[in-house]
């Protein structure tokens, strides 16, 4: 995604630089240029990782006001390192460059974010590996997927059970125990 951003985002700049240099003039184009190039990325960036993450998650209130919240603070925090990194500019304020660092730096934290927004909950993996209709046994601490393991102790987060407390913590637990 990465590479495929900042082509998109350099083809963008590119593209309105030229455009707006013979209308605006050399500073202001490079300043709007940088601009348009950091919008029209965020959005190119949102769409690919909301299609890439569409069927992996279970979209509720709660994950889009939370995302929408990680977008107006990111945009907030880069807006105030643009207007930073133009201030200690080695050649004067330079719009252009500071434009250049908080759109990006926005990207970065909202993506960051999302990460944590729409990472799947214990409850949710157990839901989703208990609907295979597989014999699975989850932890209850985190939900992590202990089929197959030589020893009650989940690695994914140290819990320790024995065999009896597993069977008997499972969401299908109507397996009765000996």
């Amino acid at each position: 995604m990465f590479p495929l951003a900042s082509l998109f985002y350099v083809v963008v700049f590119e593209f309105t630089f030229r455009a707006l240099r013979i209308r605006i003039g050399y500073s202001n184009g490079e300043f709007a240029s940088f601009f348009a190039s950091d919008i029209a990325t965020w959005f190119f960036i949102a769409v690919y990782w909301f299609l890439l993450w569409k069927s992996g998650i279970k979209w509720n209130g709660r994950r889009i006001y939370r995302s929408y919240l990680a977008a107006a603070a990111a945009a907030t925090f880069g807006l105030a390192a643009g207007v930073l990194a133009a201030q200690i500019s080695q050649m004067g304020p330079d719009w252009g460059f500071g434009t250049f660092v908080g759109g990006v730096l926005a990207i970065l934290l909202w993506l960051i974010a999302t990460v944590f927004i729409w990472r799947e909950s214990a409850n949710e993996r157990t839901r989703r590996i208990t609907r295979s209709n597989r014999s699975v046994i989850t932890c209850p601490t985190c939900g992590y997927n202990l089929t197959g393991l030589t020893e009650s102790r989940c690695p994914e987060c140290g819990s320790k059970f024995t065999l009896d407390e597993l069977l008997a913590l499972q969401p299908h637990a109507d397996v009765e125990v000996e």
